[in-house]
């Protein structure tokens, strides 16, 4: 084998590994924002429960916190509308 090309060979597998180790750290990272948000919620929802905030409250909160993401507007606006969706949620059915 040509011996640049052997090099383009090996360079590309450094970049692949490397992309790999990225990749592999922002997954960790998306589950841990995703385990914090759940844990946040199950609070919230403690919260509600035992009288400490009213569900009123704390969907006002969750409307008007100012959570601002560059770039990703659309994706904070559903995630709120979800939490408030599941704050929201009737007793009855717990």
């Amino acid at each position: 084998m040509d011996k640049a090309l052997q090099q383009q060979i090996d360079q590309l597998t450094i970049e692949i590994a490397r992309l790999k180790e990225a990749q592999a750290v922002a997954e960790k990272n998306v589950v841990n924002l995703v385990a914090r948000s759940e844990f946040t919620v199950a609070l919230i929802s403690a919260l509600i429960t035992d009288g400490t905030i009213s569900t009123d409250d704390a969907v006002d909160f969750i409307r008007e916190a100012p959570v601002e993401i560059p770039g990703y507007t659309e994706s904070v606006e559903q995630a709120r509308h979800t939490v408030i969706e599941i704050l929201s949620y009737p007793r009855a059915h717990f």
